[in-house]
């Protein structure tokens, strides 16, 4: 049952702790484990995933949704609170994880329920985690499990950090 650990290594430390606090909370009083799925994502990473039931109309140089139900990110490459990174080394900081929860066998159970979510989330407040960061992208199916450092973009500056961010939309082949 491998709960990917080794991937808060792309985390800033501000996020790492509170983190490992939730999954070991979820674990005692949810009787669940956790699996990160996510923490820093390179921006070729967050384009593959907004392309997700998107496609990209070159003409008028702009992403159009093609199957919302396929959508599980509204952040463009840089944007994302994932696409953090140091502003000195150009260092993986990312200010955000996504998890998931596994089933009794160690699988992820993509199909987990609004009440488990619920209960998450407000572990995840009493642990200094903000699960509602992203107002859109919460109310995503494919992405219930992000959990971001509340107020991430206000602190970038004070902990050395930068986004990545993208001038204009990316085309499929500008990344």
């Amino acid at each position: 049952m491998n709960q990917h650990l080794e991937r808060l290594a792309g985390c800033h430390p501000i996020i790492r702790r509170p983190v490992l606090a939730l999954i070991e909370d979820c674990e005692k009083k949810l009787k669940r484990k956790l699996m990160i799925v996510h923490g820093f994502r390179s921006m070729p990473e967050q384009m593959a995933l907004y392309q997700k039931g998107r496609m990209y109309d070159a003409t008028l140089k702009q992403w159009f949704e093609k199957d919302p139900k396929l959508v599980v990110t509204r952040s463009l490459p840089g944007l994302s609170a994932h696409n953090v990174i140091t502003a000195v080394r150009a260092d993986p900081a990312s200010m955000a994880v996504d998890l998931i929860p596994l089933d009794a066998a160690g699988n992820p159970d993509w199909q987990a329920n609004l009440n488990f979510w619920q209960r998450l989330y407000g572990l995840a407040w009493d642990v200094g985690l903000d699960p509602l960061g992203d107002p859109i992208g919460s109310y995503l199916a494919g992405d219930m499990g992000h959990l971001e450092e509340p107020s991430w973009q206000l602190k970038l500056d004070g902990l050395g950090c930068i986004q990545p961010v993208s001038v204009t939309a990316p085309g499929p082949t500008q990344i």
